[in-house]
C-alpha cells in the first residue's frame, strides 16, 4: 500500500507542477503579446498598462475548455484590425510562446 500511495503523491505533484508551469507560461505570453499590441496601437503609460492588464485578466479568467491561444489571437486581431495580418500575429505568438516557455523553464 505504501508504494501505491507514494506513486499517487508523485503523480499529483507532477500534475500540479505542470499545471502551474502552463499557467505561468500562458500569463507571461499574454502579457508580452498585449504589450507588443499596445505598442503597435500607440498606447503608452497607464493606457498601455490598462490594456495589458485587461488582456491578461481576460486570459486568466477564460474557461479552461477554450483554447487560450485562439482567444488571445482573436482579441488581438480585433483590436489591431487591419494593422497586421493574422499570419503575422500567429508567427509573433509562436515566437513569444517559445520565449515565455524558456523564461519559465529558467525560473523567471
Amino acid at each position: 500500500m505504501g508504494l501505491f500511495d507514494d506513486r499517487q503523491r508523485a503523480f499529483e505533484a507532477r500534475f500540479a507542477y505542470e499545471e502551474d508551469k502552463a499557467f505561468r507560461v500562458s500569463a507571461l505570453r499574454s502579457r508580452m503579446m498585449a504589450a507588443w499590441a499596445a505598442d503597435l496601437m500607440g498606447k503608452t503609460g497607464p493606457e498601455a498598462q490598462d490594456y495589458v492588464d485587461s488582456i491578461v485578466h481576460e486570459q486568466v479568467c477564460a474557461p479552461r475548455d477554450l483554447d487560450q491561444c485562439d482567444t488571445l489571437l482573436d482579441r488581438l486581431s480585433d483590436d489591431l484590425q487591419d494593422a497586421i495580418s493574422a499570419a503575422t500575429l500567429a508567427v509573433k505568438m509562436d515566437a513569444i510562446d517559445a520565449f515565455a516557455r524558456q523564461k519559465v523553464d529558467d525560473g523567471a
